[in-house]
């Protein structure tokens, strides 16, 4: 039983390990085109802490395709919202064919593609996680607040994929993050 308990141990010791030196490692380039995956009021916050942490970007929570020109980096505010879906006049499946839309996009003009989830629980569940399953599962990164991550849905994927992620205990912990992400490489 000892033995197991220590294994265990050290497999998730690996795992945290090689995570967190592929985060330290992860780098992304300005100017970044920031929008919703499910229209979630969690992208305004990160439209904020992008502007804290000093980075040069445009907003818009309906990009489309062609905005993606002159960025090199395109950020995903994931969790969806009824409300947010019924103030931008589309349901959960013109949502999600935008979304699925623009990471085509993205991928096919070779930009980097972080993820960030940090509406905690509330932006966890049915209509959520169908936008959190496939921008996670097609970014180079991850930044995602603790709370929403309990069950591990983030981190199980990050760790399938060998991507980044960055585990936040509040909203403000993402700013000295993309700070660190966003610095240009020596």
């Amino acid at each position: 039983m000892q033995a197991r308990k220590l294994i265990f141990i050290l497999v998730i010791t690996i795992l945290i390990t090689t995570n967190l030196s592929i985060a330290s490692k992860f780098h992304a380039k300005q100017p970044i085109l920031i929008t919703a995956a499910g229209q979630g009021p969690d992208v305004t916050m990160a439209k904020i802490l992008c502007q804290k942490a000093g980075l040069k970007f445009t907003f818009d929570k309906l990009a489309k395709p062609d905005q993606l020109k002159n960025h090199a980096t395109l950020i995903l505010v994931t969790g969806a919202s009824s409300k947010g879906l019924g103030a931008a006049n589309i349901d959960k499946d013109q949502e999600f064919s935008r979304v699925q839309t623009l990471i085509k996009s993205a991928q096919q003009a070779k930009m980097t593609i972080i993820t960030m989830h940090i509406g905690g629980p509330s932006r966890r569940g049915k209509l959520s996680d169908d936008f959190n399953k496939i921008t996670t599962k097609n970014t180079h990164c991850l930044i995602i607040e603790k709370s929403g991550n309990t069950d591990k849905f983030f981190s199980k994927i990050a760790t399938e994929r060998r991507i980044p992620v960055y585990l936040i205990d509040k909203k403000l912990d993402a700013i000295d993050i993309l700070k660190q992400i966003f610095t240009e490489k020596k």
